[in-house]
């Protein structure tokens, strides 16, 4: 009992004690809190977009899809070269990367959620631009500077792959021989300079020891998840839509793939290209893997957890196709800027003229679609806008005043319809050669009236490309699958101007949709990001909740209804009827800069071989040259040991001199066809010879050293050098010895070495487009190489020689032989 007692009591004074402390702690709040309660966490995606100008980086919730924080831009540098090059640095693409991906990660502190949750980080996923390309060393290290997509020196190889393509199909039917050309306008072509076989041509052909160093050929794709993962991967959809793969086939689903499956061997085989495939990423992945996760020096550089899933991605604008919501079968994307791409997602693979694709296998696995493209429609409104505006900036009409002056106008803008291929056709017609047209115009238009009928110019071209997607699509499906897309999704500049959105509508009959998030790349970079990392357990999944359509533009019936005929009886009866116009307006012109321009913007000349001349009266047949206008002489000196004929014996040094003594304004090129031509180097520069051609078969075997020293040789006696080669020597061969930059002109010779008369052979004009393409696609000092055709040159030959690029034309029996005289001669040879 009493030790019961004492415990009560203990019980007591126990309870009153922690009574006091309760009270002491509520009268203290200053200096004693109580545990924060747990944030809530937000489970994160990182979407990273490399552009052509810059590299950004925005954080997304991976449930919902809306942006936390705010996304971070990092500029680069582009260079260019030559004209028409383009280059970037890889390694500055991922520096600028880890720049992008910290500022957008940093800004999550100054969210509005900060201070009431938590962010973890689930995954990240980059797209970025299509057919960037990159060559790498076997440490992955890039060999030189990337070769980025709108780069158009490779333009000769991409034409160069259709013809050969062609020439190489024994049926005629080059689909049947090259069905991965299917996606070139079904076939029919062209291929753009943009495009990734195209730019391996050009690094193996002008760069041949990037190309021997070159352990993998990729993409700014690849790159950048190598440099994040340490793995080397392609993405299945750049390699559909610009690689000429099936994308479908190129995925290793079961562990089974077969070796270079999917790939277009038999095209790399005509192309001579077969090492491409050893080149490529071994792997490829669809967008929506996963890659790998974070290395620890690429976590430690973006400042996240090692490990971190990275998650395919692929080129901007198909990711940004996945961003809009457009992955249904059927639907119609137009993405707008100073261009229109047009993509329409279709239930199989088809292919029809005047479309690009359809690409199976892209942009995701399951799926396909087609596109089209106009070339200029946002840069329409600024050149107009500039043409009608002061000169400073200050003076620039707003784009604003211009839409509510237009919006005044009627439809149709009174009578005044106008073809908006100012930078040519694209699709559904591809001509380069197209240009815009204004008709209808008369002294009643206003600027008002031009801007309109611009906006609307625009809109009926697009009409054209929905229609011929949709056209193509329908050709193989099923009665069950033709289900006609009357839903447009949009994004871009058009979005900003509510007049645009509906002439868009109007004229093409269409609804269209605009999403609350019309940041389509890096939206679409977070859905795959959210599907790699399980958050949302497929793509259509993702979309469902993660994109929002914010408006509908329904079309105005009555508006539709005089559109309808306008672009039916008007619009489309244009492009015809002034097509053949354009083209002589480009011969008038001379054409865009075209291979096909040397022919009438290069100066031409003649060079007599006095091989054909009457020896016996050498000074008047020298005369009738000058008395021709004519400044360069072509002297064959033949030895008879290096033909091994003893009728292969001409001029030596004596006659150079006593030409060059007697007739001091000639230009003597000396080509030399003998045995041990170092022999005659000072003997010749003694002789008064402005330039020394010596036969490239002539050198010892180890042709391309001795022949360097040569023209080295040559070089420091004071004359110029040129090579010489066989009509069985391959043109490529002396590449390495042009680099040099000792030779300054290229002697082809179209019939064998010796006597004139012969018969030109053709496999001269193979060897001449083929050095016009290296010299065009070379640096300033290959463009000093002179192309010399010598053998074979007559009133019939000329014309197709001048025109692959020639710059002199040596001819002995077609201008010394001229039944009317040297003067008549040389009207022959179409000299321009």
């Amino acid at each position: 009992m009493g030790c019961s007692n004492l415990s009560l009591e203990r019980v007591e004074r126990g309870n009153m004690k922690a009574k006091a402390i309760a009270l002491i702690l509520i009268s203290l709040p200053t200096f004693i809190h109580a545990s924060p309660p747990i944030k809530p966490s937000i489970d994160v995606v990182i979407g990273v977009d490399g552009g052509t100008e810059s590299i950004r980086a925005c954080c997304f919730d991976a449930h919902s899809g809306h942006i936390l924080g705010k996304s971070h831009a990092v500029p680069y540098e582009t260079s260019h070269p030559s004209a028409g090059w383009a280059e970037q640095d890889p390694i500055q693409w991922y520096e600028c990367m880890v720049g992008a991906v910290r500022g957008a990660v940093d800004s999550l502190k100054d969210d509005d959620d900060a201070s009431s949750s938590t962010y973890n980080i689930k995954a990240m996923c980059c797209d970025t631009t299509c057919c960037s390309v990159v060559a790498l060393s076997q440490d992955y290290i890039p060999l030189r500077p990337c070769i980025l997509w709108m780069d158009a020196r490779s333009a000769p190889q991409a034409k160069r792959i259709m013809d050969v393509a062609r020439a190489s199909s024994s049926s005629g039917d080059i689909l049947e021989s090259f069905p991965e050309l299917r996606v070139n306008s079904n076939g029919e072509g062209p291929i753009s300079a943009e495009w990734l076989l195209p730019k391996a041509m050009w690094i193996k052909e002008m760069e041949p020891e990037n190309w021997e160093k070159a352990h993998v050929i990729c993409e700014y794709q690849d790159y950048i998840n190598y440099r994040l993962t340490e793995r080397m991967v392609a993405s299945s959809c750049n390699a559909a839509v610009r690689w000429h793969h099936d994308g479908w086939e190129v995925l290793d689903r079961d562990g089974k793939r077969e070796e270079h499956a999917g790939r277009p061997m038999g095209l790399y085989k005509a192309l001579k290209m077969t090492d491409l495939a050893n080149k490529l990423p071994k792997t490829t992945l669809a967008m929506g893997d996963v890659v790998g996760g974070l290395s620890k020096t690429a976590a430690d550089d973006l400042g996240l957890p090692e490990g971190t899933l990275v998650v395919q991605g692929g080129p901007d604008a198909f990711v940004g196709m996945i961003g809009l919501g457009a992955i249904k079968p059927n639907q119609l994307c137009l993405i707008t800027g100073s261009s229109h791409l047009h993509c329409l997602v279709t239930p199989q693979p088809v292919s029809k003229s005047g479309m690009w694709g359809a690409y199976r296998g892209a942009p995701l696995p399951n799926s396909s679609f087609a596109e089209g493209g106009q070339s200029s429609t946002g840069r329409l409104l600024v050149w107009l806008r500039d043409l009608v505006s002061g000169n400073g900036e200050e003076d620039k009409i707003s784009y604003k005043v211009l839409d509510e002056e237009a919006s005044k106008i009627d439809p149709g803008s009174d009578g005044l319809v106008a073809l908006e291929t100012w930078q040519g056709s694209r699709t559904p017609h591809t001509d380069p050669l197209a240009r815009g047209a204004f008709v209808g115009l008369s002294l009643s238009h206003t600027r008002a009236h031009l801007f309109r009928a611009l906006l609307e110019a625009v809109c009926y071209g697009t009409r054209a490309c929905f229609d011929a997607l949709e056209s193509a699509a329908q050709q193989r499906a099923s009665t069950a699958a033709i289900q006609k897309s009357n839903d447009v999704i949009i994004a871009g500049g058009a979005t900003r101007s509510p007049l645009w959105l509906q002439l868009h509508a109007d004229i093409s009959g269409r609804t269209f949709l605009i999403n609350e998030n019309t940041d389509g790349p890096l939206l679409g970079c977070a859905i795959l990001a959210s599907v790699g990392c399980g958050v949302h357990k497929s793509v259509d999944s993702a979309v469902q909740n993660m994109v929002r359509i914010k408006d509908r533009i329904e079309p105005n019936a009555k508006r539709q209804e005089t559109y309808d005929r306008l672009y039916k009886e008007v619009y489309l009866q244009m492009r015809p009827s002034v097509t053949n116009i354009f083209h002589t307006l480009a011969d008038v012109r001379g054409g865009d800069l075209s291979n096909d321009d040397h022919a009438t913007s290069r100066k031409v000349i003649a060079s007599p071989s006095i091989l054909a001349a009457d020896w016996s009266d050498m000074k008047g047949e020298l005369e009738k040259c000058i008395g021709a206008g004519l400044t360069h002489i072509h002297v064959d000196v033949f030895d008879g040991v290096f033909l091994d004929s003893p009728h292969a014996l001409t001029f030596g040094p004596q006659m150079v001199r006593a030409i060059n003594n007697r007739f001091p304004s000639l230009t003597l090129d000396i080509h030399l066809c003998v045995d041990r031509p170092v022999r005659f180097i000072e003997a010749m520069a003694e002789a008064g010879a402005g330039r020394l051609i010596f036969q490239w078969e002539a050198m010892s075997e180890n042709q391309l050293q001795s022949a360097i020293q040569f023209a080295k040789l040559v070089r420091e006696s004071g004359m110029n050098c040129g090579v010489s080669i066989n009509p069985v020597t391959d043109v490529e061969e002396i590449f390495p010895l042009l680099r040099t930059e000792l030779i300054d002109l290229v002697d082809i010779l179209a019939v064998e070495p010796g006597f004139g008369g012969q018969t030109f052979n053709p496999i001269a004009l193979e060897k001449i487009t083929k050095l016009r393409e290296w010299i065009d696609t070379r640096n300033d000092k290959a463009e000093l190489i002179t192309i010399l055709v010598d053998g074979g040159i007559n009133k019939g030959t000329s014309k197709f020689v001048i025109e692959r690029g020639a710059d002199i034309l040596v001819a002995g029996t077609a201008l010394f032989q001229h039944p009317s005289g040297m003067k008549d001669a040389l009207k022959d040879l179409n000299l321009p």
